[in-house]
């Protein structure tokens, strides 16, 4: 949401941080996520929350569902990029998931504060 408010380009942004081939997924708890708060949020977020909807929606990513256990979005994130036998970057805003993802040596992909994207620990 916090790009798609900044009218930048996710998909274009990824592919310049990240080289070589790549596929973008979305779990299916944050699609649940947007749509919590898509019905319960302030206006505003309501507003966008709609938005990455239709985003996800037109883009026809691959929705990935969660593997049993935690239905928190942060620990399945985690679980689904140590589950993975490609290798998994988790792309977040989320300062204290980055800190997780880093202490397990998993690749993060987040924005810096006008263009683009940091794109840590991620090989092909």
């Amino acid at each position: 949401m916090s790009l798609l408010k900044q009218h930048r380009d996710i998909e274009a942004e990824i592919r310049s941080a990240v080289h070589g081939p790549l596929k973008i997924v979305v779990l299916d708890l944050i699609l649940l996520e947007l749509e919590r708060l898509a019905r319960k949020g302030s206006a505003n977020v309501r507003t966008w929350a709609n938005a990455a909807i239709d985003f996800v929606g037109k883009r026809n990513y691959c929705i990935i569902e969660h593997k049993p256990g935690p239905t928190d979005v942060d620990v399945s994130l985690v679980q689904f990029a140590l589950s993975e036998k490609n290798p998994t970057a988790i792309a977040t805003i989320d300062r204290e998931l980055r800190k997780t993802l880093e202490s397990l040596s998993v690749p993060t992909i987040w924005p810096r504060a006008r263009y683009g994207l940091i794109a840590e620990r991620f090989r092909l």
